[in-house]
């Protein structure tokens, strides 16, 4: 019986390049098999991340939902 994701599975998130996370409203947009589709910023390398949002995860994680998903939607990631 399956039971979903392991543990170590969930926290070896894969890392993609920007580009292939932005979600536009131009067209459909696929993301990449084993995408978490609300954690499109999770999958950016944190070098990558910090240029994105201009802080650490971190920093993002200690923010507020509304304020998170504000930048999300402003990165594209959402």
């Amino acid at each position: 019986m399956d039971r979903g994701n392991s543990l170590p599975s969930i926290l070896e998130q894969k890392v993609y390049q920007y580009e292939a996370l932005m979600v536009t409203h131009r067209g459909r947009c696929r993301l990449p098999p084993g995408v978490d589709r609300t954690r499109l910023e999770r999958h950016l390398a944190p070098e990558v991340f910090e240029q994105t949002f201009g802080m650490p995860m971190a920093d993002f994680d200690r923010l507020s939902l509304w304020k998170r998903n504000d930048l999300k939607k402003k990165a594209q990631l959402f």
